[in-house]
């Protein structure tokens, strides 16, 4: 039998006595909130850990297909293919490594589908140089795809 935890007896006497409930209570559903979208996110991140392992081996073929199907239909196979061997492919070419700094958030594409946005760096050969990447990825037809992909643009609050 597990028992309750100080935080939570706290919340409820609060509750009861009508007392104020300190910060560090308050905090208590911003945590669990957070630690369930990080258990929601983790199928997402995946996907976007398997597109940026494949655009830094320079795999076209495989990245193409990482893609989403409404994203390559709004935009044409020939535009997405423009953009993929102009500037993503070339992004993911000039770095070494994914950096360990990541930070997450919840987003929803041009059609409506839900999904996580990872924000995140990519380390060239020399450690100290780091530039930003976002890999938007989205449940679409029961299967988890990259809705986009914005190279070296930096979101301030986002990219930490």
């Amino acid at each position: 039998m597990t028992r309750p935890s100080y935080t939570a007896l706290w919340l409820v006497a609060a509750a009861l006595l009508q007392l104020p409930v300190p910060a560090t209570a308050q905090a208590a559903p911003s945590i669990a909130a957070d630690l369930q979208m990080a258990q929601d996110a983790a199928p997402f991140r995946r996907t976007a850990d398997a597109f940026v392992a494949s655009a830094l081996a320079g795999d076209a073929a495989r990245t193409q297909a990482m893609l989403s199907p409404a994203l390559v239909a709004r935009s044409g196979e020939a535009a997405i293919r423009r953009a993929l061997d102009t500037q993503i492919l070339p992004f993911f070419a000039s770095g070494k490594a994914p950096g360990k700094s990541v930070t997450v958030t919840r987003t929803t594409d041009a059609a409506g589908q839900q999904g996580f946005a990872f924000y995140m760096w990519l380390q060239g050969a020399d450690a100290s140089s780091q530039r930003p990447f976002t890999v938007y990825v989205v449940e679409e037809q029961g299967r988890h795809t990259v809705a986009n992909v914005v190279p070296d643009r930096l979101v301030e609050g986002r990219h930490r």
